[in-house]
């Protein structure tokens, strides 16, 4: 893996913007660009065979240890609500179908990757990785600046609309509300997903997560006509919706999840010590564990449940500030990522992100951090794959 430097593209803005993808700029919350217009992560097809064939191991790895999970009633070590046990066994049992998640790895010099997290149920960088980043090597190559025969291991959008498909041919998902918080990332993400479901097959309306609403007169979440929601893809946490006034519903409702409600499983850092519990030498998982201490030292912190590397503890580091100070933690032995020089002479630390459409992987996204903690000053940085 080496990272190559370019002169930025006439009018990539615009680029961006045509697709949606707005959030590219500094801001006072994230003070570095989040696009990376001028870099690229540049890999032999060899190192993408291994990192996919990698990347599709851990796959059934984190399916087959969510299912175990909850097989063996290990449910509240995860983090999750005694009273939603019940129904995220249900969900299972149903196989309600799971559309994506993100799995996010560290890069060894050996060329191999170790798990570092899920992200399972609100995965985001979406737009940037299935259709930005292809962009950016269209006109690479258009100006000549990239070798013919540059590629790119991305099948995202094609492995996104294939899952739409079987989902509405074999799992009966013809109608959906989509449905996310009213900032400009997440509304672009779930506007993408639905292109991508009507070409499918699959019709659907927009409304915010606070327009999700229930009824004491139906057993479904309602919408704001009052009509029932039979499937929502909701791009809204379920830890944020199992401590709202309306949590109960999480665990009654008929309203099917996409993702599906056995995802909190899955996006539970807690299941990284279960993983390692089942495999305790796999050279693709790093050691973990829920009891303080039991592996030493040298071990990351993290709560069950947060996002931009929020409440993160480094060995010998103070924690990351953020929201999640006062969940239960999990304990992951250290690894080192990747670092490299910057243009601004400061470090930069990627981290791949390995995009899965229902249990296929189809394509890599990576962010750069300005450290070793991958939060919201992260950039999302094209990759190519050299003839």
């Amino acid at each position: 893996m080496r990272r190559l430097t370019f002169p930025p593209r006439p009018n990539w803005e615009g680029r961006l913007e045509d697709v949606g993808f707005t959030w590219y700029a500094p801001t006072p919350e994230h003070p570095v660009p989040y696009w990376g217009e001028e870099a690229c992560y540049a890999f032999t097809p060899g190192e993408i065979e291994t990192i996919r064939a990698d990347a599709q191991e851990l796959t059934r790895l984190v399916l087959d240890a969510t299912g175990s999970a909850i097989a063996w009633g290990r449910l509240e070590e995860l983090g999750i609500p005694t009273y939603l046990h019940q129904a995220v066994r249900e969900s299972w049992d149903r196989d309600d179908p799971t559309l994506y998640m993100r799995l996010d790895l560290a890069y060894d010099p050996a060329g191999r990757v170790r798990l570092l997290e899920v992200n399972a149920q609100t995965p985001t960088s979406l737009i940037e990785a299935a259709v930005s980043q292809w962009h950016w090597l269209e006109d690479r190559l258009a100006a000549g600046q990239l070798p013919p025969g540059t590629s790119q291991w991305n099948t995202i959008h094609e492995g996104l609309g294939e899952q739409w498909a079987h989902l509405a041919r074999e799992r009966g998902v013809t109608s959906a509300h989509f449905s996310s918080a009213p900032v400009d990332e997440d509304i672009a993400t779930v506007t993408y997903l639905r292109d991508l479901a009507q070409q499918a097959g699959v019709s659907g309306s927009y409304l915010t997560a606070d327009e999700v609403g229930t009824s004491p007169e139906v057993n479904h979440l309602v919408d704001l006509l009052g009509l029932r929601i039979r499937n929502l893809m909701w791009l809204w946490p379920f830890e944020f919706a199992w401590e709202s006034r309306d949590a109960a519903f999480l665990a009654s409702t008929e309203t099917r999840f996409i993702e599906p409600l056995w995802k909190v499983v899955t996006g539970s850092k807690g299941l990284l010590a279960w993983l390692h519990q089942r495999e305790p030498d796999h050279p693709l998982l790093l050691p973990a564990a829920l009891a303080p201490g039991a592996l030493g030292g040298n071990v990351v912190r993290k709560p069950l449940y947060s996002r931009e590397g929020q409440n993160v503890t480094l060995p010998g580091e103070e924690p990351t500030p953020g929201a999640y100070g006062d969940l239960l933690f999990v304990e992951q032995a250290y690894t080192p990522l990747p670092e490299f020089g910057g243009e601004d002479g400061t470090p930069r630390y990627p981290v791949l992100g390995v995009w899965v459409a229902g249990d296929e992987v189809c394509g890599l996204g990576i962010r750069e951090g300005r450290g070793r903690v991958t939060d919201n000053r992260a950039t999302f940085v094209p990759h190519v794959v050299m003839p």
